[in-house]
C-alpha cells in the first residue's frame, strides 16, 4: 500500500509558532480566564466549577484559576477513534492524520438540476449523505442541508435519521436542544446495540458551539453534560467573527477562542474525566466593505492553522478544521482556487476532522459539483503529500540501464507494474483538444454534476436492519407528536 492509499496519510513541514510561543498563547488564554472569565448560563455547571475551585460572581460569571483548567487539559484524551456505523474502526483522530467531510446546516442549495440557489429540503440531507457514502475521499458525513420543508422543532431527528440511513460512514451531527439529543442519542444506541457498545464504538459525533464572546450558553451546557455523561465525543468549537464577536486581530481572536475552547472542555472533564474533546475553533474576519464572514480569507486560514497546533504540539488532543469551502455564490473559478487552497493548506496544518466540503456563499449554501471536485482535490493533495518513494525498485536503474539511451520505456514490465500509481482524475479533464472537442468540450463542473447524479441514483448505502429502521423512525415520530407536528 502505498502513502497515498492511506486515508488521512500526510507529510507535515513548516511550523507557524516555536514552542515559546505556543506557550505565551496558552499563557495569555488563561489570562483571560483568570482576569476577565467567561459567563456560564447552567446551575448545574455552575455548581460543578464552583466546587471546583473556580470563582463565581455577578450570577453566572465563572473565572478559573489556571491549575483547574490545567488539570482538566490532563484528563483530555489525546486519541478518539470514530468507527463506522456497523462498529468498524473508520476514523482515528490523533497526531497529524487528516480526514475530510461535509458541513452541516446550510439554509440554500443549488439544485442538481436547475442550478438555482433555493431553499434546502430534507431531500438534499438524503442525498448529500449518499453522495458522500459514494466518494472515496470523503471520510465522514454531516447533513449540509437545513431543511425548510420541515418544522423546526424536530427537524435535527429527521436529518440524522437521513444520514445514517444514506451512509455507513461515521456522522457529525447538530441537534437543537437537549430533547433533540436524547433522541438522537437513543437512536444511535439503537443502531449500535446498546449505550455501552455505542460508547465504545462511536460512529458519531456532536458539533457544539459555544456563543462568542466568552459566554456558554444553557442549550449547549445541556447538550456538553450529557454527552460527557454518556462519553460521547463532540468537538466545542467557537465560531466567532474577527472585528465583530472577536478582536479584529488575528492574535486577539486566537486566545480569545483558545480560552471559549479550554473553559468547555474544563466543564466536561470536571464533569466526566476522559471525556472525549475535539479541539478547535472556526474564527474569520468581518468583510468590513460587505459586512460578510470571509470564509476564504487567508486570516480564517491562518485561524485555523494556529488552532491546530495549539491542539496538536500544546495540548496533544485531536482537532477541528475547515475545509473545501468558498464565498463564491456557484461553483466557478473562485471556488475552485479557494477549495483548493483549504484543502492544500489544511493537509499541511495537519487538523484531524476537517469539515465544510462543498461549502459555498460564505456558509449559506450547499452545492453538490463542489463536494464531488473537492473529492478529486483531495485525492490530488493526498498523492501530492504521499511524496516520492525511494526503493531500488522505484529508482529503477537496472530497468534504465536496460533500456538505455534512447530506448523505449513505454513496453517495459516495469512501467507495466507502476503506471497504476499515477494519480489519474475522474473529474478534471486531460484530453487532446481534439477528443475534448468530440467529447463535447465537458468541464469540470459539467463531469461533477452528472457524477453527483450518478451517484445519488444508483450509489447504494450499507443497509440498516428494516426492524432498526422502524425503531428509528418510531423515535422520531414520537418526537413529532410530542412536538403536535403533523409530517
Amino acid at each position: 500500500m502505498t502513502a497515498a492509499d492511506q486515508p488521512g496519510f500526510i507529510s507535515r513541514s513548516s511550523q507557524m509558532f516555536s514552542d515559546s510561543q505556543l506557550a505565551e498563547i496558552h499563557d495569555a488564554s488563561l489570562e483571560i480566564l483568570r482576569r476577565t472569565g467567561v459567563r456560564v448560563q447552567d446551575s448545574e455547571a455552575l455548581d460543578l466549577l464552583h466546587d471546583h475551585g473556580c470563582l463565581v460572581s455577578d450570577g453566572d460569571l465563572v473565572k478559573f484559576p489556571a491549575a483547574v483548567v490545567e488539570d482538566a487539559l490532563s484528563h483530555a484524551p489525546s486519541r478518539i477513534v470514530l468507527c463506522s456505523r456497523s462498529g468498524s474502526p473508520s476514523v482515528c483522530l490523533e497526531g497529524q492524520r487528516t480526514f475530510f467531510g461535509t458541513g452541516s446546516d446550510l439554509p440554500h442549495t443549488l439544485d442538481l438540476e436547475t442550478g438555482a440557489r433555493r431553499l434546502s429540503r430534507l431531500s438534499d440531507v438524503k442525498d448529500t449523505a449518499r453522495l458522500a457514502d459514494s466518494l472515496p475521499n470523503l471520510d465522514f458525513v454531516m447533513s449540509m442541508a437545513l431543511p425548510s420543508d420541515l418544522t423546526p422543532a424536530t427537524s435535527d431527528r429527521h436529518s440524522f435519521l437521513a444520514m445514517i440511513t444514506n451512509t455507513s460512514k461515521p456522522v457529525v451531527f447538530t441537534a437543537w436542544d437537549e430533547a433533540g439529543l436524547a433522541d438522537i442519542i437513543a437512536m444511535a444506541e439503537s443502531v449500535a446495540g446498546g449505550a455501552s457498545e455505542l460508547a465504545l464504538n462511536p460512529f458519531l459525533l456532536a458539533y457544539l458551539e459555544p456563543s462568542s464572546p466568552l459566554q456558554h450558553s444553557e442549550v449547549v451546557l445541556r447538550k456538553m453534560l450529557m454527552m460527557a455523561d454518556r462519553r460521547l465525543p463532540f468537538v466545542y468549537a467557537p465560531g466567532g467573527v474577527d472585528g465583530a464577536s472577536g478582536p479584529v486581530t488575528p492574535a486577539g481572536s486566537l486566545v480569545m477562542a483558545n480560552a471559549e475552547v479550554l473553559s468547555g472542555l474544563t466543564i466536561a472533564q470536571l464533569r466526566q474525566p476522559g471525556t472525549p474533546v475535539v479541539y478547535g475553533s472556526g474564527n474569520g474576519p468581518l468583510d468590513m466593505r460587505t459586512t460578510v464572514t470571509a470564509y476564504g480569507s487567508p486570516e480564517f486560514m491562518l485561524h485555523c492553522k494556529a488552532m491546530a497546533e495549539l491542539g496538536q504540539r500544546f495540548y496533544h488532543l485531536p482537532t477541528w478544521g475547515f475545509s473545501g469551502c468558498s464565498d463564491s455564490k456557484a461553483p466557478d473559478v473562485q471556488a475552485g482556487i479557494e477549495s483548493s487552497l483549504w484543502i492544500l493548506w489544511t493537509a499541511l496544518s495537519g487538523a484531524n476532522l476537517v469539515h465544510d466540503i462543498g461549502y459555498l456563499e460564505s456558509g449559506m449554501t450547499c452545492s453538490y459539483e463542489m463536494i464531488v471536485i473537492c473529492d478529486e482535490i483531495i485525492s490530488f493533495v493526498r498523492q501530492l503529500l504521499g511524496g516520492i518513494e525511494l526503493t531500488p525498485e522505484t529508482m529503477a536503474l537496472d530497468v534504465i540501464d536496460e533500456v538505455g539511451p534512447g530506448g523505449d520505456h513505454l513496453s517495459t514490465d516495469h512501467t507495466l507494474r507502476h503506471f497504476e500509481e499515477c494519480w489519474y482524475p475522474n473529474i478534471f479533464e486531460r484530453f487532446s483538444h481534439q477528443s475534448w472537442t468530440e467529447a463535447g468540450q465537458p468541464s469540470a463542473v459539467e463531469s461533477a454534476r452528472q457524477a453527483a447524479r450518478d451517484a445519488i441514483a444508483n450509489h447504494t448505502p450499507e443497509p440498516l436492519p428494516e426492524a432498526t429502521v422502524e425503531v428509528l423512525e418510531g423515535i422520531v415520530a414520537a418526537a413529532d407528536h410530542t412536538a403536535g407536528i403533523s409530517q
